[in-house]
């Protein structure tokens, strides 16, 4: 009979916890007017006031609006600012024993990436524990990103939409030469594809090691293929890197955000 309690008792408290992760956790939307920024897009120089009202209609950073300026493609930031104030609705998933992913009811649109960008999200969960996901883009001509997502899985290539599809995304870029970027995608997309997923590598298997990792997770791999070129990308330390890791580390900066508080990220 006490085993049968306790049992219950776990259940209930696995049960308690996936409620709660379902049910508290927020997915920003703006609760502000949409206003028209076409002719934002048609000047020459934009003021710091620019940038922050480009910030607060699509979600993209300074950083990324250069890019696009510079790339000729800021046109697209219409786009991204219909999706970032349409409808939105989060669609439920479940992968495993209190195990959920959430979707997005429509594909988040990202801005132009390049090679070494880490896309991340805080939408799956077990339990009380939101870990979220990660991904980066290993080649950006064809919109592919290395990802390692579930128990029973390898890291694999994937296309863009395994993240876009989500219910929300934190698009980085970690602070360091293009050129280190381009060698951690490229080392990422010939060596660290086909690892089996754990959830524990770094625990019951090395963190980092010169030979190839015999276990990886989803923001492992990410970590992983920065560490090789000497980048921490961990903002702990931890035995486990996790998204949120990433995304609150020094060592990189935001591009684009959706489905998250513009102001306090994650």
């Amino acid at each position: 009979m006490a085993l049968l309690i306790f049992v219950v008792a776990v259940f209930s408290m696995l049960g308690i916890g996936t409620w709660s992760s379902a049910n508290l956790w927020k997915h920003w939307r703006p609760s502000y007017e949409k206003v028209d920024i076409s002719s934002l897009l048609q000047k020459s120089v934009l003021s710091q006031e620019d940038y922050e009202t480009l910030y607060r209609q699509t979600g993209v950073t300074k950083l990324g609006v250069d890019e696009m300026r510079a790339d000729g493609t800021t046109q697209q930031l219409l786009t991204v600012q219909d999706a970032f104030f349409g409808d939105f609705q989060v669609v439920l998933q479940k992968f495993g024993a209190f195990t959920y992913v959430e979707y997005g009811s429509k594909d988040i649109p990202v801005i132009p990436l390049k090679n070494g960008d880490i896309l991340l999200s805080a939408t799956t969960y077990c339990s009380f524990f939101r870990f979220g996901h990660s991904a980066m883009v290993v080649d950006a001509q064809n919109y592919r990103i290395i990802e390692s997502f579930t128990p029973g899985t390898y890291s694999q290539l994937s296309p863009y939409s395994s993240l876009t599809g989500l219910a929300n995304l934190i698009v980085v870029r970690p602070k360091c030469d293009a050129s280190v970027r381009e060698q951690a995608a490229k080392f990422a997309r010939e060596r660290l594809l086909g690892i089996p997923y754990s959830l524990t590598a770094g625990i019951f298997s090395p963190k980092y090691t010169e030979a190839i990792p015999t276990e990886t997770h989803c923001t492992h791999v990410v970590w992983y293929a920065y560490k090789k070129f000497g980048i921490d990308l961990d903002s702990n330390g931890g035995l486990v890197v996790k998204p949120q890791d990433i995304a609150r580390s020094q060592q990189v900066e935001v591009l684009q955000v959706f489905g998250f508080d513009l102001e306090k990220l994650w």
